[in-house]
């Protein structure tokens, strides 16, 4: 096992004795792993300095902070959001013979979890474990559109835009401007505006707070978007967006 192995290992160690016995001191903690106290020390020093523990200096104990239960409750709602919305884009991809895609925020960014391609050979793909911008994908528009307001304020204030297309959005203005737009109609449109000659609608999907944490969309080349079935695919992909909401518990959205 490598050195790097080894040190991950006894990272984990300590995680798993922090999760067993809540508000537990170093000597503790290190009678329970049996390594080194200097190394322990540096482990809890580097999760706190991450953010992942939390120190109470009275009392000279560690816990496991709300970072790190976020963390973790983010990643079982990933694996949930995976297994509840599958049939879902099974379903829409059967229907309408398109790439179906699934994205949800990692780090304050959306990143695509699962994609169904489409059947035809000309056809249009990201990658699972890509980002998705907000400013020129409708999986993006999607989710930042339905963020609580503080959390908006907050991405936009540090966002910087890429231009992709002639059509792609360059500003805070343009982007507020489409924001509003999707709030009001519920889906977001990416018309060409990520690549040229490609068209995508997304839908966003809700936590129990009612604000979006992830999107579905369905992407194709825009000689085939007719007008007829891009209406069809936004009633369709905003009501699967809600139906998945509500299969992980969302009421009344």
């Amino acid at each position: 096992m490598s050195l790097n192995i080894k040190v991950v290992a006894k990272t984990f160690e300590v995680l798993e004795t922090l999760n067993r016995e809540p508000k537990i001191s170093l000597k503790e903690i290190t009678d329970r792993v049996a390594f080194p106290k200097p190394t322990v020390f540096r482990l809890l020093h580097t999760l706190q300095t991450l953010g992942y523990v939390d120190q109470d200096p009275d009392a000279q104990t560690f816990t496991l902070s709300s970072k790190f239960i976020s963390f973790i409750n983010g990643a079982n709602r990933g694996s949930e959001l995976l297994v509840l919305a599958q049939p879902y884009m099974e379903k829409l991809r059967n229907e309408f013979k398109e790439t179906i895609n699934l994205a949800k925020m990692v780090d304050n960014t959306p990143v695509y979890i699962n994609i169904l391609e489409s059947s035809h050979s000309f056809r249009i793909s990201d990658s699972i474990g890509d980002h998705a911008s907000f400013h020129s994908t409708a999986i993006g528009k999607a989710i930042i559109a339905f963020l609580p307001a503080n959390k908006l304020k907050e991405l936009l204030k540090k966002y910087s835009f890429s231009r992709f297309t002639k059509k792609t959005i360059t500003n805070i203005s343009e982007l507020e401007k489409e924001i509003a737009k999707v709030k009001k109609q519920g889906f977001a449109v990416d018309d060409e505006e990520g690549h040229d000659g490609v068209i995508c609608i997304g839908a966003p999907i809700f936590d129990k707070d009612r604000y979006a944490f992830a999107a579905i969309s369905i992407s194709m080349p825009k000689v085939r978007a007719k007008k007829i079935i891009l209406e069809k695919i936004k009633k369709e992909l905003t009501a699967t967006g809600k139906k998945i909401s509500e299969e992980l518990g969302v009421k009344d959205i």
